[in-house]
């Protein structure tokens, strides 16, 4: 399936930036359900376990050592959690995912939080749209 998506190239990597281009990628990947519980975030987060490559870069937006296959945990509109091997040191990561439909996209998302799962590390933050 040919993409026609708004993108950003950092590091030579292209990049999903649109807000809403990500906001329906995104929405294609989870089922619609209706959510009991207590959420205080602003874009409800969903059980989403898939694997996807992550690729770290720094500031610069430069790639930081080699790509990496891994596991999300879940998924908003917003942002993504996923499970590392290792301690995520940089401040942005591309994560790519890989849509049912067959079209696979590149995102970038500020590293917020990375800390102890057992024996791995929790990784989570939001998808960087706005480039300011």
């Amino acid at each position: 399936m040919k993409d026609s998506s708004p993108h950003t190239s950092w590091g030579g990597q292209d990049c999903l930036t649109s807000t809403n281009d990500l906001t329906t990628f995104v929405k294609g990947l989870i089922p619609r359900q209706s959510h009991t519980g207590r959420e205080m975030r602003i874009n409800l987060r969903r059980p989403f376990v898939a694997e996807i490559r992550v690729q770290k870069v720094d500031k610069d937006y430069q790639p930081v050592g080699l790509e990496f296959a891994t596991v999300t945990r879940d998924i908003s509109v917003g942002g993504l959690c996923f499970i590392a091997q290792m301690f995520i040191e940089t401040p942005l990561v591309i994560v790519q995912i890989d849509h049912p439909a067959g079209v696979a996209k590149r995102l970038l998302m500020e590293v917020r939080r990375c800390r102890p799962f057992r024996k791995y590390f929790e990784v989570g933050g939001p998808f960087v749209t706005d480039m300011s």
